[in-house]
């Protein structure tokens, strides 16, 4: 690998999220064009119309829990959607600056060990987000067949009865009335596939960053670890060699600097979108349930399996990359434990334990209540989905 080529990461880099984020005109730049700006508009527009609406017929219809809980779902979903999506909006300054420091300490290093596992991190985070934009979609495609098969079946039948919409939702009366229903169709269709590019591009985004945090950290790990390599079988460090040692160990102490900064940047950004997916993920998945239980439609049931499973995989997502960030942080003061640190001027050691100190902490994606991780998952699966298995 050369150094005037692009770095092999460069070609998966952030490449599902960004595929959704630029289909919504919501993928961080530093200048936004009129036609990124209208895209956004209409997508935001069509699913805060879906949430508003959803909701709405959720708290009229109370007295039918299973009409209600259909309406709450997808609507409570929507909402959360709604925020992410102004979240973004608002700071895509601040997030293209993320992205452009992240990008440049992936590029720093052109060794192919690196860059190899930097691509392998990669294309775990982006399956990961593929699998949550297919789990989403074959969710929406459900709720959009669902009616129009019903309908059909009435048809052949002779029954009466017509093809309702896709959610329930409050709409004005002409909306769903000839010659405007098909468009309510079409607009409900837009609702749903705009809030799956949403989650897709937003939590996709969020694992593929920690999944690149981690691998920065790894890389300060090898880097710690290269340092001390050929001076193993010395009995002590010369005054050159501690120069040399803490010549380099200033890169990595930079470099592990700008790393956690990044990572305190995204807790902070990502600690209400992360709060909020949790509060409403939890109520998500009791409805899912109580609409499995409840409804004696084998179709709908179907397509509240798949609901579970999107949602399911959107928590997995945000416990998974939080999770990597934990871990490999520490790991960085289990390696500088494990290198010949004792051979070192006590000038060297104190740089060492820098570093050391820092790294103890590991870094989390922390938000009130709770730190997304795997037993974070591991306990949200066991009480929301133990219980009924």
């Amino acid at each position: 690998m050369t150094d005037s080529s692009e770095p092999a990461i460069m070609q998966s880099f952030y490449r599902i999220p960004r595929f959704s984020g630029l289909i919504l005109g919501i993928w961080p730049e530093d200048k936004r064009s009129w036609d990124k700006n209208l895209l956004y508009a209409f997508g935001f527009l069509v699913i805060l119309i879906g949430a508003c609406g959803e909701n709405l017929y959720g708290f009229a219809n109370l007295d039918n829990l299973v009409s209600a809980l259909e309406a709450f779902c997808p609507g409570s979903t929507k909402a959360v959607c709604v925020l992410k999506l102004s979240i973004f909006f608002m700071y895509h300054r601040q997030w293209f600056g993320f992205v452009e420091r992240l990008r440049g300490l992936l590029c720093a290093t052109r060794s192919d060990e690196a860059q190899r596992m930097l691509v392998g991190l990669s294309t775990i985070a982006n399956r990961l987000s593929l699998l949550l934009v297919s789990s989403g979609s074959i969710t929406n495609t459900a709720f959009n067949v669902q009616p129009l098969i019903m309908g059909l079946l009435r048809w052949l039948r002779e029954l009466p009865g017509q093809v309702e919409l896709p959610f329930n939702i409050i709409l004005p009366d002409w909306a769903t009335q000839s010659p405007f229903f098909p468009l309510s169709y079409l607009l409900l269709t837009a609702s749903g596939a705009c809030t799956v590019f949403a989650f897709s591009f937003i939590d996709g985004f969020f694992v593929c960053s920690c999944m690149y945090i981690s691998g920065v950290f790894w890389i300060i790990q090898q880097d710690i670890r290269s340092i001390f390599v050929d001076l193993d079988e010395a009995e002590f460090f010369t005054p050159a060699t501690n120069a040399a040692i803490r010549t380099r160990l200033v890169s990595i102490i930079d470099r592990h600097n700008t790393i956690i900064d990044l990572s305190t940047d995204l807790t902070r950004q990502f600690t209400v979108i992360v709060l909020m997916h949790f509060l409403s993920a939890a109520f998500v998945l009791c409805s899912t349930i109580l609409d499995i239980m409840l409804n004696t439609s084998s179709f709908s049931g179907l397509t509240y399996i798949c609901y579970t499973i999107a949602a399911l995989t959107q928590l997995f997502l945000y416990c998974y990359g939080g999770n990597h960030v934990s871990e490999s942080s520490l790991a960085v003061a289990d390696t500088l434990y494990d290198v010949a640190w004792y051979k070192c001027d006590a000038r060297t050691r104190k740089m060492i334990l820098m570093i050391l100190r820092r790294s103890q902490r590991a870094k989390t994606i922390a938000v009130p209540f709770f730190t997304p991780s795997l037993p974070a998952f591991s306990s949200v699966r066991r009480d929301y989905l133990g219980k009924y298995t």
